[in-house]
């Protein structure tokens, strides 16, 4: 009989991770506890779990059939945590949020101050994942709101798990250099191009709406950092196709031309066990609250 929940979170976190050191780092623990956790756990179950593949581990049939009723386990978990929490009402304790770096310079921080002034007792964290992390990060637990973002020119059904609630649409706009400018893609099809790589849902999008443009452009740069993106712009050394948020704080000498027909959405997520726990809907409701701050205006002519 498996005696404690946390060896079935240690099981779940290596074979998602790959080894037990990633693993112990994701979930606050040394790895030698973690590999003592999953020691025991062979102990109980009477069979191993985890088999060596050079540095890294990997499941056995047994630690592959564990890690998939673990799953239900610790979903019914963190439902009966929440129902507990709710009888509580006050959002208290501890809340990760895990957010693009777009939405952890704009809406982020306004929505946390507010949602910290009305509940004093709830202590936010943020954590700005590396490209697409966000979503996995959630689904393992190691954050509890994620602010992710989906493109109407490139859709996904990577939020189809997940309880999710719109903050904001955002159009997609040209950038190119205000000494240079450009206002229609086709305009810009000789020029060099700076972009997300092609495997993020962001560079996706970009290389989606250059090719329903009849555009086949030359990527001179490739970076998923919006600040670098527009500096080379400024610059004047690329154009982009960058969402409206990315703008927002502003680097002098650009100018921007709505992309027709493209927008980026951005959302808040959670788990669904997670969905009425105090702090989880408290935030979410604060993010609701902040966003419409955020919507593009275009400047004045």
């Amino acid at each position: 009989m498996i005696s404690d929940v946390r060896k079935l979170r240690s099981l779940r976190e290596v074979a998602l991770r790959g080894t037990i050191t990633a693993a112990a780092e994701a979930i606050g623990y040394t790895p030698s506890a973690v590999s003592q956790q999953l020691a025991a756990l062979e102990v109980e179950v009477g069979v191993p779990v985890l088999e060596r593949r050079g540095r890294n581990v990997a499941l056995t049939d047994a630690g592959r059939l564990l890690v998939e009723h673990g799953e239900e386990v610790l979903a019914a978990l963190e439902r009966a945590e929440a129902a507990v929490a709710e009888l509580h009402g006050e959002p208290v304790g501890r809340i990760r949020i895990g957010a693009l770096a777009s939405a952890a310079c704009s809406l982020v921080p306004v929505a946390l101050r507010s949602v910290t002034a009305a509940h004093p007792g709830l202590a936010p964290e943020v954590v700005v994942h590396p490209l697409d992390d966000t979503l996995r990060e959630l689904r393992l637990g190691t954050i509890d709101v994620a602010v992710d973002q989906s493109y109407d020119v490139a859709p996904h059904g990577l939020f189809d798990d997940l309880e999710r609630t719109l903050l904001l649409r955002e159009p997609l706009l040209l950038v190119s250099p205000a000494a240079d400018p450009v206002d229609r893609l086709a305009d810009a099809a000789d020029r060099p191009w700076v972009a997300s790589p092609d495997g993020s849902s962001c560079g996706r999008a970009v290389r989606t709406v250059l090719g329903a443009a009849g555009v086949s452009p030359t990527f001179a740069h490739e970076t998923d950092d919006h600040l670098a993106t527009v500096s080379l712009v400024a610059a004047g050394l690329a154009v982009a196709v960058l969402p409206s948020l990315a703008l927002l704080h502003g680097v002098d000498g650009l100018h921007t031309a709505v992309v027709p027909d493209a927008h980026r959405s951005l959302w808040a997520l959670t788990r669904p066990a997670a969905r009425t726990r105090p702090a989880t809907t408290a935030v979410v409701a604060h993010l609701v609250e902040a966003a419409p701050a955020f919507s593009w205006e275009p400047a004045a002519a």
